[in-house]
């Protein structure tokens, strides 16, 4: 059960990182001054958020899952 939460949560993010890079090549490509305002860098600092909350539950659901793994060993 908690895989399929994390897996849906991760693919939700990634739907999330995706349209945010998608959002800003388009807006990049159609204003070329775009890349020095204030709103691309909102959204590349979106982005890196976005990123760091899906790496961040791969990371506790892989560390979470290998302590599982030691205690059935155990």
């Amino acid at each position: 059960m908690i895989q399929r939460i994390v897996e849906r949560y991760c693919s939700k993010q990634a739907d999330i990182i995706n349209k945010l890079k998608k959002e800003n090549i388009d807006a990049c490509l159609a204003d070329s001054s775009y890349e020095t305002s204030l709103a691309h860098h909102r959204r590349k600092q979106r982005i890196m958020m976005a990123t760091t909350k899906y790496n961040t539950a791969i990371d506790l659901f892989l560390r979470d899952s290998k302590f599982k793994k030691i205690e059935v060993e155990l």
